[in-house]
C-alpha cells in the first residue's frame, strides 16, 4: 500500500509542476479489487484519476473544464477538473464511484475538511441513487460487450489471436457480481467491489484469455450473462419509487466542489 501512495504523491507533484493544483488523486483500477496480476508474462497497470481546482483565470474566461488522459511510466492517469469530475460521480458511473470507496488516495491538505466530509456521505450518495447506478453498472457492461470483439488498436493482437479481448469478459462477469452483491446480498459496496474468492481464479483467467471457452461459448457466456444482469436490473427498479427519492444529498456534493473552488480561489487571491 505504502508503494501505491508513494506513486500517488510523486504523480501529484508531477501534476503540479505542471501548473495544475490536484485536491484528490487517486488509484483507479484492478488493484482496487484485487484482480492485479504480476506475473512475467503480464503486470497490472497502475492507474489513477487526479481531480484538478480551476484557477481564477479559468473561470473568468469561462474555460473548457480539463479532461484529459496522460500516459506515465507505470499506466494512465486521468486528470479531471473537480467540475467534470463531480458531475459524472453524480451519474454515479461505477468508475467514478469507485474514486470514493478505494483505499488508495491522496488528499491535499487544503481540501482535507471537504474531502472527509465527501468521504463520509459516500455510502449515502450510493443508496439514495441506486435506480441511477443500477442502470449505469448494466450500461457499462454493455459497453464492455461491445468491446469485447472490437480490434481496437491496444487489443487488435487479442482480438486476431481469440477473436475477443478476455479483459472485457472480465469486466462484464465482475460487474455482474458486483451489483448482485449489492442489490441482492446488500453488501457494503466496499465489499461488493471485491468479487467472491471463489471467483477471483476464474475472472483472472478471462483476463488474460487463459481459459478454455472458445469465442462461441464465450460469446454464449457473455448474452446469458447480460440477460440475467438485464433481467434483475428491470426487477430492482420495479422495487424502487424513484418519485419518492429525496436527491438533496446531489446538492451537498455540488456545495462541497463549489467550496473546495471557493477556498482555492480566495487562497490564489490573497497571494
Amino acid at each position: 500500500m505504502k508503494d501505491i501512495i508513494d506513486i500517488l504523491h510523486k504523480q501529484k507533484i508531477i501534476l503540479e509542476s505542471q501548473g495544475h493544483k490536484v485536491a484528490y488523486i487517486c488509484l483507479y483500477g484492478s488493484q482496487n479489487y484485487g484482480l492485479h496480476i504480476h506475473t512475467k508474462d503480464y503486470q497490472s497497470d497502475i492507474d489513477m484519476k487526479a481531480i484538478i481546482v480551476p484557477n481564477l483565470r479559468d473561470l473568468i474566461n469561462n474555460s473548457k473544464p480539463i479532461s484529459t488522459t496522460i500516459n506515465t511510466e507505470l499506466g494512465q492517469c486521468d486528470v479531471k477538473d473537480i467540475r467534470s469530475y463531480f458531475e459524472t460521480l453524480l451519474k454515479v458511473n461505477p468508475a467514478y464511484v469507485e474514486t470514493l470507496f478505494t483505499n488508495y488516495y491522496v488528499i491535499d491538505d487544503e481540501f482535507k475538511d471537504e474531502f472527509k466530509v465527501i468521504h463520509s456521505l459516500k455510502d449515502e450518495l450510493i443508496e439514495t441513487l441506486k435506480a441511477q447506478f443500477i442502470r449505469a453498472m448494466y450500461g457499462m457492461m454493455c459497453e464492455k460487450e461491445k468491446a469485447m470483439c472490437h480490434p481496437y488498436l491496444t487489443i487488435a493482437h487479442k482480438i486476431e489471436k481469440f477473436g475477443f479481448d478476455g479483459k472485457q469478459v472480465h469486466h462484464i462477469h465482475r460487474l455482474w457480481l458486483m451489483m448482485f452483491n449489492y442489490f441482492e446480498d446488500c453488501l457494503p459496496l466496499a465489499e461488493c467491489l471485491y468479487p467472491p474468492k471463489d471467483e477471483i481464479k476464474f475472472l483472472t483467467d478471462i483476463k488474460l484469455n487463459n481459459y478454455s471457452y472458445s469465442l462461441e461459448m464465450t460469446k454464449e457466456f457473455v448474452k446469458d450473462t447480460m440477460e440475467v444482469a438485464r433481467e434483475f436490473k428491470e426487477k430492482i427498479l420495479k422495487s424502487i419509487d424513484e418519485s419518492k427519492i429525496d436527491y438533496s444529498i446531489k446538492n451537498r456534493f455540488i456545495e462541497l466542489s463549489h467550496t473546495i473552488i471557493e477556498n482555492k480561489i480566495i487562497k490564489q487571491i490573497r497571494g
